[in-house]
């Protein structure tokens, strides 16, 4: 990139929310293949049809913004947006611009390893529109999408570089994760992204002309628009050329942002205040009573404390089923229990194509289980079979499968001192592997001992031994 330029980017995401039903009518809000099953008479604004505000909407709302450190307002007011288009049935849509339900907010950003806050101009509530399926000459429409609550968040224009972009995006899609308000699936379309792109000289602080790029749906695209966008733009400026604000959408078949209105061509609304909805005034105690859940950074910091690595950090802040799952288990060592998850426990879930929402575990179980491993009880290479047989028949509890099939570590008679030392005697070249390369020698031992014991040998207590023996050879 060209280091005379700056980039200057604001974001607009529209999330649309998790609620069971749709913002103004009773139809359900669900993602399904089957188009046009969930629209209602108010979705489509029949004659004599009245809006009636999602009250789940409105706390989701409140959730957010609080999330977002921002300042609520207590009076829920609705505007009319109003413009055609073939997904908008109604000729409008129901908004909130003149009293948005969040203003003046920040969230953090990691970028390079360097904590950033992001301030955020405004959120508010509103109903989507129909979904669009273009197949060659012809656009089909779904109207299960039409009314699906939505909550845009506007970002200030004080984002600087794709990567910053990306962090913000992804920050966002994190804590409605946490806040368990929206699935926020990019490639579903319940989490959108529309860049505001200008580039100005470094050092100053004009706020030149900008580039709309309409509806991105994946960061990688987001990245590449955000690049053509100022390579175009920082091109313009040192040719002496102009360039008009206008609205753009992504071509990711060129990877170039590709014009689609101009400024001329802009819309004007005509907003006025929505006739059927009268003004809602929260109460302080409503808004007091909405509680938010653990946020992105505050996991973050937490898992960094139990000594968990970045890759670690990185899938539990993105699977919040993983993250609840965790928290939910009463184990000795989040550390340990944890490499057991992810080893283990996650691995057996691919193998067999299930999500942990699938498995009927019982968390106190899984606990004692993981305790069991973590004290060495039980080998952890006996973990998958124990929840293979627990798949196979469910009415048996984990302890009840460990002793049928004699799983638990057996006290054996001869000690493990006794079994080791029997095992350098008889490879006499094993202590000075241990020199010449301390992993082999290791597994070699290791392999040896649970050979003599028949596998019943407590691994943690060979651990401990071998560190304290050995350990100064590596």
């Amino acid at each position: 990139m060209n280091n005379n330029w700056e980039l200057v980017i604001g974001i607009e995401i529209h999330l649309e929310l998790n609620t069971k039903t749709k913002m103004f009518s009773s139809q359900p809000n669900q993602y399904t293949s089957i188009p046009n099953i969930y629209v209602s008479n108010i979705d489509l604004a029949y004659p004599g049809t009245l809006p009636i505000v999602n009250k789940q909407a409105i706390i989701k709302g409140i959730k957010l913004a609080k999330a977002l450190n921002m300042e609520i307002d207590p009076n829920i007011r609705f505007d009319r947006k109003n413009y055609f288009y073939p997904d908008l049935t109604k000729g409008y849509q129901i908004t909130q611009q003149f009293n948005p339900i969040g203003k003046k907010g920040t969230i953090k950003i990691k970028v390079d390893g360097i904590w950033k806050d992001i301030n955020i101009e405004r959120i508010h509530l509103e109903e989507d529109t129909a979904k669009s399926l273009h197949e060659g000459d012809h656009t089909f429409l779904n109207y299960n999408r039409s009314g699906v609550p939505l909550i845009e968040i506007v970002s200030n224009p004080v984002i600087h570089s794709a990567k910053e972009a990306v962090a913000y995006v992804e920050a966002i899609k994190q804590t409605a994760l946490a806040l368990n308000i929206s699935d926020a699936k990019m490639n579903e379309g319940s989490l959108r992204v529309d860049l505001n792109i200008s580039v100005r000289k470094v050092g100053t602080s004009d706020l030149n002309t900008r580039i709309e790029v309409k509806n991105l749906n994946s960061t990688s695209n987001i990245e590449k628009a955000i690049k053509y966008e100022f390579e175009y733009q920082t091109n313009c400026y040192e040719n002496n050329k102009t360039f008009e604000q206008e609205t753009k959408r992504f071509d990711e078949s060129k990877n170039i942002t590709v014009s689609m209105r101009s400024k001329t061509d802009a819309i004007d609304y005509k907003y006025f205040p929505e006739p059927n909805i009268p003004y809602i005034e929260l109460s302080k105690e409503l808004i007091d009573s909405v509680q938010i859940e653990e946020l992105p950074y505050e996991k973050e910091k937490r898992y960094i404390e139990n000594n968990l690595n970045n890759v670690q950090i990185s899938q539990l802040i993105d699977n919040i089923e993983y993250s609840k799952f965790l928290d939910d288990l009463k184990t000795k060592d989040f550390k340990k229990t944890v490499n057991i998850f992810f080893s283990d426990i996650v691995s057996f879930l691919n193998l067999n194509q299930k999500t942990i929402s699938d498995q009927k575990w019982d968390i106190n179980e899984m606990s004692k289980l993981i305790n069991w491993v973590i004290d060495g009880k039980i080998n952890k290479n006996n973990i998958k079979n124990i929840l293979r047989l627990h798949d196979e028949n469910g009415t048996l509890s984990f302890e009840e499968i460990v002793n049928q099939n004699n799983f638990f570590v057996k006290e054996i008679q001869i000690s493990l001192g006794d079994v080791v030392a029997q095992i350098f005697v008889e490879n006499p070249t094993l202590e000075n592997e241990f020199t010449i390369n301390y992993n082999r020698a290791i597994k070699f031992l290791t392999g040896q001992v649970m050979k003599k014991t028949g596998g019943k040998a407590n691994i943690l207590e060979l651990n401990n031994m071998i560190k304290e023996k050995y350990e100064e050879k590596k």
